[in-house]
């Protein structure tokens, strides 16, 4: 899943989203986990088969002062998917475990509030079969967007832009689809 989609995943969640350690002044509003499995095939040239299974565990804190309104949310995930060529059997997976923060969310206008967030850990992770790491990213990705919480005083809520973006620490695989490591490793 990509940082855009996992970022817009989480705004049309509602913002649901959390996990971890918040500020000792942070008022936690509410706390929930989610289990996810699947299986899909995929067409990367030849059939491929794909299984995963993803586990989230989030805490949604309420802001404050100026920023009440805003729910911040932190999420801790970790998931895996293994890719097979049904054909040949041959197989490789991608995982990934990390930290989504929102640390900051700053009142712009009325119920429009920048959200400044951080996704640090190892978010994308390929092994091949033989346990090799073919390619890891690690490391932060920052991010802030504007987001127009309704103004109801319940989280969630409406994306409206993305205002910044940036990497740190090494992530080769940004740019990079599934298939592209499916065709190099089992294709």
């Amino acid at each position: 899943m990509t940082m855009r989609r996992t970022t817009a995943l989480l705004v049309t969640v509602g913002v649901l989203t959390a996990a971890g350690a918040a500020p000792a002044a942070a008022t936690i509003r509410e706390r929930f986990t989610l289990h996810e499995e699947w299986s899909h095939a995929e067409d990367c040239g030849f059939p491929v088969e794909v299984t995963g299974w993803r586990d989230d565990l989030f805490l949604v804190r309420e802001g404050t002062n100026q920023d009440a309104g805003a729910f911040p949310v932190v999420n801790r995930t970790s998931w895996s998917e293994t890719w097979t060529n049904p054909e040949t059997g041959d197989w490789f997976t991608i995982s990934g475990r990390s930290l989504f923060n929102e640390v900051s969310a700053t009142r712009v206008e009325g119920s429009i509030f920048e959200f400044r967030a951080v996704d640090a850990g190892q978010p994308f992770v390929v092994v091949d079969s033989d346990g090799t790491v073919v390619e890891r990213n690690s490391g932060s990705v920052h991010f802030s967007y504007l987001f127009d919480t309704g103004g109801d005083d319940e989280p969630g809520g409406e994306w409206l832009a993305d205002t910044d973006f940036w990497v740190a620490g090494p992530h080769p695989s940004l740019d990079l689809a599934p298939c592209d490591y499916a065709v190099q490793l089992i294709g």
